[in-house]
């Protein structure tokens, strides 16, 4: 008999948030497992997502009251939909992932007399989206929520510690999973750098600095242009690829306008051919304010590409300072702008962070050992239960 498994998101935006549950859902043993999927309100212009879940063979159901935005009669909602479906199907697992949904989603299990409830946090709301007091009031929500909560994987040993230093449950539920990407997609040999560039018009000689993200305040995309102002006084001819979307684009866009930066600047929005992008980069940036790993961050060291990231959230545990990448503080245009133009100066230096992090990406994250880790994680359960 297949063991039921219910995954819940607030939202499958582009993303390596999406890319994990996709991944997830697919690459389990269907023989053992029966899986469906639940999604909240998404962004998906141009369909790639609903696409990928079709092609994937991905039961799945939306509830639109799912959001990221607290509201009251939608939550209400979507907490009631929720419990209705887990309690219709009998999920021998309910599996939520990101803040909303896992409140909402793990209540709504709970209630429903649910046999073992998982939670993945990708990140965590602790510092960097709210006020004092209303991180204060998240922060309770989270340790009453982790009572009910049977195990909470974190993306990274680093996550795990903050998630205990700030008491949200006990040490021995937690457990950290790397998040996993397809090493040889990203790998591939065939692709040429130069052609690439080539083919976006973009001299072969031209400093690429480049970063994959959603485009939203916590991303710290704005520090980075910022950064980017202070680069191109020694390299004026430096062009920054910002690949990715989200609600702060036209701000950004306004920003570039503002420091004269629109031919050192090419927003790309989504792009299904990230991977060809990366390799024509020269350099690899993630200014983020907070990151629960960074996705984007392993799939630009698969590339072999020198990564330059901030020092928060999991993201030292993937950019070993030094040697598989450099770390900056959060926040710090300066900083970020200085150690730019470090490792612009120093291709030896740049060459050598890339071959580290392209080494360390192979050995630890894939989504092979993903996919092991988390069918161990639900055995354990079912065995201990």
């Amino acid at each position: 008999m297949r063991t039921k498994v219910l995954y819940i998101i607030t939202r499958l935006d582009r993303g390596g948030t999406t890319d994990y549950i996709i991944e997830t859902i697919a690459s389990l043993d269907r023989e053992r497992y029966q899986t469906m999927l639940v999604y909240g309100h998404t962004n998906d212009p141009d369909g790639q997502i609903k696409k990928r879940l079709h092609e994937k063979n991905i039961r799945c159901f939306c509830i639109d009251e799912l959001q990221r935005e607290l509201n009251l009669w939608k939550d209400t909602i979507a907490f009631l939909r929720l419990y209705s479906i887990i309690k219709k199907e009998k999920f021998d697992i309910v599996h939520t992932h990101s803040s909303k949904a896992g409140i909402v989603g793990r209540w709504a299990a709970w209630i429903a007399g649910t046999k073992y409830i998982v939670h993945t946090p990708h990140g965590h709301i602790f510092y960097g989206y709210f006020g004092t007091v209303v991180t204060k009031v998240f922060i309770y929500i989270e340790r009453l929520t982790g009572l009910i909560t049977d195990k909470i994987i974190t993306l990274t040993q680093i996550g795990k510690e903050d998630h205990i230093r700030f008491k949200i449950a006990r040490a021995e539920k937690f457990i950290p999973i790397y998040s996993g990407i397809e090493v040889s997609r990203f790998r591939n040999t065939h692709v040429d750098p130069l052609l690439i560039r080539k083919k976006m018009h973009i001299p072969p000689d031209t400093p690429v600095i480049g970063t994959v993200s959603r485009l939203t305040y916590i991303k710290g995309n704005a520090f980075l242009i910022d950064a980017l102002s202070l680069v191109i006084q020694t390299y004026p001819q430096t062009l920054l690829l910002v690949i990715g979307d989200g609600e702060e684009r036209n701000s950004l866009e306004d920003k570039v306008q503002q420091l004269g930066l629109v031919d050192n600047v090419r927003f790309l929005g989504f792009r299904d051919d990230v991977f060809e992008l990366l390799h024509a980069l020269d350099i690899f940036v993630l200014a983020s304010l907070n990151e629960g790993l960074g996705k984007a961050i392993l799939e630009a060291m698969a590339c072999g590409k020198p990564v330059i990231a901030s020092r928060t959230g999991g993201v030292p545990e993937v950019v070993r300072d030094g040697v598989t990448g450099i770390l900056v503080p959060p926040g710090d245009s300066e900083s970020l702008a200085r150690t730019l133009l470090s490792l612009m100066g120093n291709k030896e230096k740049a060459q050598e962070l890339g071959m580290k992090g392209k080494e360390m990406v192979s050995d630890v994250f894939s989504v092979k050992r993903m996919i092991e880790n988390i069918d161990d994680v639900y055995k354990r359960l079912i065995e201990k239960k």
